[in-house]
């Protein structure tokens, strides 16, 4: 797909949009940065500062078809200067290869958790956003030890709690768009920015197309989390959403209650857009840090 693509070529790849990146611009941090063999996978990170200081580092996951510097250069920067970060591009993504096997969060998990044990990091602060922020969910139901505090953005339940327009998209992808989720979904620039970061994938940038069709299978399956497994999280968490975002306010609303979570929305701001507000953000997380150390 290039920036010729057409918008019935479009939204025949649109499935997986409720997962899609921010497009953020580049980080420019200094960082360090290798790769961790996860089964068959080498699995891509940076790495900004110093871990092997006593101070616990933040871990920020992308959302679908992002990566590290797309959706969090305007974000990482900030982290940055308050405490290590550890960035991770997962399976198919960015400079990650993909596998034949299909992408869930289980096996997201498990790569990321690969990722910090040879980092030989116990424990962090996890910032997720959209696919991330599922991604940071999924932790904080199955491996809260390994979390200080859990910060997800732009996150639904299951798939049928995000906007109705958005669900309809992707369990029809050969229906045209209703115009309420034009106004929500990706544009061609969007597409086009996605796919450059997909230059130096280990399997080629043909590994755009691999990776979306495979999120498209991932976001209309059953992932998700009962009620009883939300109510369970006992990492202190903090959701953030935009008032126009993929996730309803009123379905964020009744997921941090019962997480007894803290929920932030952010005035003016969609999915596409959450990512470029680092002024708000950025003071949002630490508080939820500052008063889970209170």
């Amino acid at each position: 797909m290039n920036t010729q693509t057409s918008t019935k070529s479009l939204n025949t790849l649109l499935p997986a949009v409720a997962l899609f990146s921010a497009m953020a611009l580049p980080a420019t941090a200094e960082h360090a940065s290798g790769r961790v063999m996860s089964g068959d996978l080498g699995v891509y990170y940076e790495v900004y500062g110093d871990l092997a200081s006593d101070v616990t580092p933040f871990l920020v996951l992308h959302g679908g078809m992002g990566t590290i510097s797309s959706d969090f250069g305007d974000l990482l920067p900030v982290l940055a200067e308050q405490r290590p970060v550890i960035g991770i591009e997962q399976q198919g993504h960015g400079h990650t290869g993909g596998r034949d096997a299909q992408v869930s969060l289980e096996v997201m998990r498990d790569d990321t958790l690969a990722v910090l044990d040879a980092l030989e990091v116990d424990r962090v602060h996890v910032v997720g956003f959209s696919m991330g922020g599922m991604l940071a969910m999924e932790l904080g139901v199955t491996a809260p030890e390994r979390l200080e505090t859990l910060s997800a953005i732009s996150v639904s339940q299951n798939h049928e709690c995000m906007h109705p327009a958005i669900v309809e998209m992707n369990l029809n992808p050969g229906a045209a768009p209703s115009p309420e989720a034009l106004e929500l979904m990706p544009t061609e620039e969007d597409f086009a920015g996605m796919k450059d970061e997909y230059a130096d994938n280990p399997d080629g940038p043909e590994q755009f197309e691999r990776t979306m069709q495979q999120l498209h299978t991932l976001i209309v399956s059953d992932w998700g989390w009962s009620d009883e497994e939300l109510a369970a999280i006992g990492v202190p968490t903090l959701l953030l959403l935009g008032d126009n975002d993929f996730t309803p306010v009123d379905h964020a609303a009744q997921m941090a209650g019962k997480i007894r979570a803290q929920l932030a929305v952010l005035p003016d701001t969609t999915h596409m857009s959450i990512m470029s507000r680092p002024d708000w953000l950025a003071p949002l997380i630490a508080n939820r840090i500052a008063t889970a150390e209170e």
